[in-house]
């Protein structure tokens, strides 16, 4: 009779000890269609989450080395634009809401999000280099609890990438437009004398 008793016992132990030695939030991988930007859409692709803190005040840390290696398409040429929590732009708490920024991005960009002890990294192209004024975030890809509900956001932060400007295209010199357009008018009138005579 005590055997029943104690067999059920040592299984809740065994249990209450299990569940003690789970983390306080549960590993998950961003997923890059769940950060978007007004205009662009969802995210281009996306990397994390990752342990520890996404950037220091000054944009040096962590992220800040991940792009360095060209991790978003080759990209290795990086602007630090700024944090949340800094008051750089606008990116209030809970686990999810919009993030909004005074000046545009007009560039490749990646904004990362910073919650519990984990970040994730969301990049975006912007190939069109379109005026990118905010967009959209959710945390479900960079920290979730015991349950798998997402984190509130402790900070967002946004890079921008430096691209070359693309070369102007040539415009004809005001000599030669003049030119082609007396060929032009030339062959007209060619033209139209054939047509007459």
């Amino acid at each position: 009779m005590k055997s029943k008793v104690f067999l059920p016992a040592s299984l809740v132990a065994a249990g209450l000890l299990s569940v003690s030695s789970l983390p306080a939030h549960a590993a998950v991988s961003c997923t890059a269609g769940t950060v978007t930007a007004f205009g662009l859409g969802a995210s281009t692709s996306c990397i994390g989450a990752f342990e520890g803190n996404d950037a220091q005040g000054n944009g040096t840390g962590a992220l800040f080395n991940q792009l360095s290696t060209g991790v978003f398409n080759g990209l290795t040429n990086w602007e630090f634009v700024g944090k949340s929590d800094e008051g750089a732009f606008n990116a209030p708490g809970g686990s999810s809401g919009t993030w909004n920024i005074a000046t545009s991005i007009n560039s490749p960009f990646v904004l990362s999000l910073k919650a519990a002890n984990s970040w994730s990294a969301y990049f975006f192209e912007n190939a069109d280099a379109l005026a990118v004024f905010g967009g959209t975030w959710e945390t479900d890809g960079v920290s979730t609890n015991k349950r798998g509900i997402a984190q509130d956001l402790s900070h967002a932060t946004i890079y921008r990438a430096i691209v070359d400007a693309p070369p102007p295209k040539s415009v004809p010199e005001p000599g030669m437009a003049a030119a082609l357009g007396v060929f032009a008018v030339g062959a007209l009138g060619r033209l139209k004398q054939k047509r007459l005579g």
